[in-house]
Parts: C-alpha cells; structure tokens; sequence
C-alpha cells in the first residue's frame, strides 16, 4: 500500500486527522483502561488543543491573506483574545470536577505529540 506524501498543500490537513485520530484512541484507552474522568479530560484537552490549532491557522492566513492596515496589532489582539478564551475554558474544565487533570494535560499534547510523530516519519522517508 502506498502512503499519500506529506507536502506543504496538505501538511495542516495530515496534523489535524492523524490528531482526531490520535484523539480517538487516547479517549477510547481513557474510558477503558481508566475511568469517565480521565477519558472526558482527554477529550475536553484534545478538543481545546485541535480547535487552537485551527484558530491561530484561522489568524495567520487572515494577516497573510488580507493584509490588514496594522497586522502587529491585528496579531495582537487576536493572540491575547484567544489566549483569553482557552484560558477560561481550561478553567472551566477543571473546575468543574467532571474531567481529569492528568487526562486533559494528555489531550492538550495530541497536536504536538502529532507534529512529532510527523518530523520524525518525514527524517526517516528522507534518510536523515
């Protein structure tokens, strides 16, 4: 079976399902192997994490795409509204009670642990 090659048209396209995909057995292995808690936070830290990739996706190409008339301050204020945001929604999650503390640190991390795995599978197929 050949494997689709990662390129620059489809890289943000790869993170994000192989991150849903990652997600999906990371919430499955919680409510398994753990209990509602741990896999409710590792869905709740997934979900944060993905939607925060997808948001500064959103900025950046808003700032390369438009132009606007001060994209410093543009950037700015975008990045301090959604630091803003997820930060009261991390909030909200762990005061709750419903979600697991350890099970959210490990859905925030399937973006990166995502990025990773990918750098190190581009290394490998390049020979390096």
């Amino acid at each position: 079976m050949k494997m689709a090659a990662i390129n620059e048209d489809n890289l943000i396209a790869v993170v994000i399902k192989g991150s849903l995909g990652l997600l999906a057995v990371l919430v499955c292995v919680g409510f398994t192997l753990f209990n509602s808690k741990v896999g409710l936070g590792v869905l709740a830290g997934g979900v944060i994490a993905i939607v925060n990739f997808l948001w500064i996706r959103l900025v950046l190409q808003r700032i390369l795409g438009l132009l606007p008339a001060r994209p410093n301050l543009y950037a700015q204020i975008r990045f301090v509204g959604r630091l803003c945001i997820t930060g009261l929604c991390l909030y909200l999650v762990i005061v709750s009670g419903w979600f697991s503390v350890a099970g959210l640190l490990v859905g925030l991390s399937v973006i990166v642990a995502n990025i990773i795995a990918l750098s190190l599978y581009s290394a490998l197929c390049a020979g390096g």
